[in-house]
């Protein structure tokens, strides 16, 4: 695994000494896929890169079949005007996953990025991307309810499905949530009552789709307001709980404090 890290970060390297000391030309750059790669079999790997123009964000997302563990290493290796730098790390997490691939610079004029990932449970196929984006992310917070208590992402997963639960307040990712385009997203998924089920529903992560069940309206008083079931439902701390790993669901809407969020 180590050595197609080593190969991809050395070939960047060598790419931008070879501007000798030039900037590179920046390139008007828009959100995209820059590179990807695909393979199949048994812990198959596959190794993607490519080079972003003036990049804000850069992320990268791994998909397999099934989805399971997998491991990836990442490089930036960046330039802006006459400086270069550069930037890697690691990471653990079950697929689908995206992650954000930092780099040196707020807007470097140009990044060659690389990613290899490894199925660690065996599996049929592995399919990894990179995307870059010259639009800044949206800001993120910590979502407060009842008691101080925030909304927590348990494992700072993007999976299908995660449970999206109360728990201490702390300055960690796994409580970082942007509220945009009416969207309560965290990881590139969004909060969502996946069945429908009306009062009582558990709230879960799941892909974004604009649709009425993961579309929210954040009122003055505090209550996100679920689009479906004629707006009548919110996103609710069942029983006012305090309880760490309590599960949040929806509930029909009575502007009490267990219903009351704050973005700080």
């Amino acid at each position: 695994m180590h050595r197609f890290r080593r190969l991809a970060a050395s070939a960047a390297v060598t790419c931008l000494l070879a501007l000798g000391g030039v900037a590179a030309v920046a390139v008007s750059a828009s959100a995209g896929t820059i590179g990807s790669c695909s393979a199949s079999g048994d812990y198959a790997t596959c190794v993607a890169s490519g080079t972003a123009n003036d990049p804000i964000t850069i992320t990268v997302t791994v998909t397999s079949s099934p989805d399971q563990s997998v491991y990836v290493a990442w490089d930036a290796v960046c330039s802006q005007g006459t400086g270069a730098g550069s930037k890697s790390g690691s990471f653990t997490a079950n697929t689908p996953v995206t992650r954000a691939i930092s780099h040196p610079y707020y807007q470097p004029d140009q990044c060659i990025v690389s990613a290899d990932a490894q199925l660690q449970d065996g599996g049929n196929s592995i399919h990894v991307s990179i995307a870059s984006s010259s639009t800044p992310p949206p800001a993120v917070h910590q979502l407060k309810g009842y008691a101080g208590k925030c909304v927590l992402d348990p494992g700072n997963s993007s999976a299908k499905g995660t449970k999206i639960e109360l728990w201490s307040c702390a300055k960690i990712a796994a409580q970082n949530w942007s509220f945009t385009g009416s969207q309560l997203k965290h990881n590139g998924k969004c909060a969502n009552d996946a069945v429908n089920g009306g009062s009582g529903s558990k709230v879960v992560l799941y892909t974004c789709e604009s649709a009425s069940n993961d579309i929210w309206t954040h009122k003055s008083n505090g209550e996100y307001v679920l689009k479906s079931h004629n707006g009548k439902l919110c996103l609710d701390d069942p029983g006012y709980s305090t309880k760490s790993g309590t599960q949040l669901v929806v509930y029909t809407c009575k502007g009490t404090a267990n219903q009351r969020w704050s973005l700080p």
